[in-house]
């Protein structure tokens, strides 16, 4: 085996070894099918269907991805921090007030966005890549590509690749991204007067529990718990706000422990719409009872909005020619929808060119692509979408395809995997990266592919198994 230099040439490599096995690695299949069907990659009792071909990454491309990271890093610090000191600029948001007075609370550290995920369409060929969207609240999935890359490496498959690379002193390891997380979240909690009193923070991760992804939050709990700190999973609605004998102002869960410090899983639009339901975590908040990572500040990213904002002229005033040049380049043109947007009818007639989201919204939901849908649909879509001002259209990239493999197999929880009929064949599939970022660090991936217009676990898509080779 040659010398490989980029993710397409080892994946060609290790679709060739998959094709040397019976059945196309029939054994593999199967046995990396049973450990989905057995783990923790569950959400909403459904396992996260994947792909048998791995995403393999050489060091030139890792360093390719925390160059972006970086420089979208630092760009959404300068936004964040005109956003603060700028009443005017801020204006260019529309967040409501009660949404604006949580931003503008100072959390007591300077890290912009401890976590984000940055999600791209990359081309494996040139190296060119358009940004999806930006997830801060609730960036999830870190368990399906963990659960995913330990069952592609009980295959032959991968053994055999494995093998090969050995021979060339060449190494293939998974990424990690729950320790690295709280080793993450710890170090920004380092920076905050708290840690002086209370270097080992009592820890709650906070979601609404009939929202998210419970198995996810109870094993960072247990990452938590490893480096000899309590840490409890907790509703937010269940969160009290009270005062300590002392006069200080306390955070209490539900068995009454002292809240230190919060890994918020929260998303800022579902808070917002249960606002009444959680003043005792807002309250407690903004009396500095404890510290949140990260902070409300991360909403500037996290809003679908955030991509019409990068583009205004208000925006690129604060940015240097490089970063200038690397928005125009890389972020989609994106404009809310309202009855007196100029391209309105643009959007309409040409919908095949544009794609729809939410302003506030997550897992894909109430997003459209215009091709798929009909004339009529999307004519309805775009005039709800324009009436009520809370969705933005963007302008739809085209995504890089790349050759797969699907397991074969339908995938029950807890039972055992259903062969499908026939043997599955070598498909090409579009593919979404997704960047996980802690504190400026590019850490890992989420990766997905489908082959609708959208790639999301609501259109069919699957989620592939991500390892570098050094």
């Amino acid at each position: 085996m040659h010398t490989l230099q980029n993710t397409k040439e080892l994946r060609e490599k290790y679709l060739d070894v998959v094709k040397s096995h019976a059945e196309l690695d029939g054994e593999g299949r199967r046995l990396a099918a049973e450990y989905m069907c057995a783990s923790e990659a569950i959400y909403k009792d459904e396992v996260a269907d994947f792909l048998f071909v791995p995403k393999l990454y050489t060091p030139r491309e890792l360093n390719r991805f925390q160059d972006i990271a970086t420089t979208t890093y630092r760009i959404l610090e300068k936004i964040t921090g005109v956003y603060l000191s700028d009443p005017k600029y801020r204006t260019v948001f529309g967040f409501s007030n009660e949404l604006e007075d949580l931003i503008l609370h100072d959390p007591g550290y300077s890290t912009t966005i401890p976590m984000i995920r940055m999600d791209i369409f990359y081309d494996e060929d040139t190296g060119d890549f358009k940004f999806c969207e930006f997830n801060t609240d609730g960036s999830s999935a870190m368990n399906e590509d963990r659960e995913t890359t330990n069952a592609i490496q009980l295959t032959p498959s991968f053994g055999d690749f494995k093998f090969e690379l050995a021979r060339q002193d060449r190494h293939i390891e998974p990424f990690e991204l729950f320790d690295s997380w709280v080793e993450s979240f710890l170090n920004v909690y380092a920076e905050t007067e708290r840690f002086k009193t209370h270097p080992r923070p009592n820890v709650v991760i906070t979601d609404f529990m009939d929202y998210t992804t419970p198995i996810e939050i109870e094993r960072y709990a247990r990452h938590f718990q490893s480096r000899g700190l309590q840490c409890e999973v907790c509703d937010t609605r269940e969160l009290r706000f009270d005062f300590h004998s002392d006069g200080r102002p306390v955070l209490l869960t539900p068995t009454g422990m002292e809240v230190d410090a919060v890994y918020r899983r929260t998303v800022t639009a579902d808070i917002m719409e249960k606002y009444e339901e959680v003043t005792d975590f807002l309250d407690a908040y903004r009396a500095n009872a404890f510290i949140l990572i990260g902070s409300f500040r991360t909403q500037l990213p996290h809003t679908k909005l955030s991509f019409e904002v990068l583009h205004l002229p208000e925006t690129l005033a604060l940015l240097n020619e490089e970063e200038q040049a690397f928005v125009k380049a890389h972020v989609p043109y994106t404009v809310r929808l309202s009855k007196d947007l100029i391209a309105l009818d643009e959007v309409t007639k040409n919908k095949d060119a544009w794609i729809i989201k939410p302003l506030d919204s997550y897992g894909s939901r109430g997003v459209w692509a215009g091709r798929e849908l009909d004339q009529a649909t999307w004519n309805e879509l775009i005039d709800k979408g324009a009436k009520n001002e809370d969705h933005i259209a963007q302008h739809y990239v085209e995504q890089y395809e790349a050759k797969n493999l699907e397991s074969g197999f339908d995938l029950p929880a807890h039972e055992k995997p259903i062969e499908r009929d026939g043997l599955p064949t070598i498909k090409s599939y579009r593919d979404l990266t997704g960047l996980f970022v802690y504190n400026g660090k590019f850490q890992g991936f989420l990766a997905r592919a489908g082959r609708e217009d959208r790639i999301c676990a609501a259109a069919a898509g699957k989620c592939l198994g991500t390892f570098k080779v050094y």
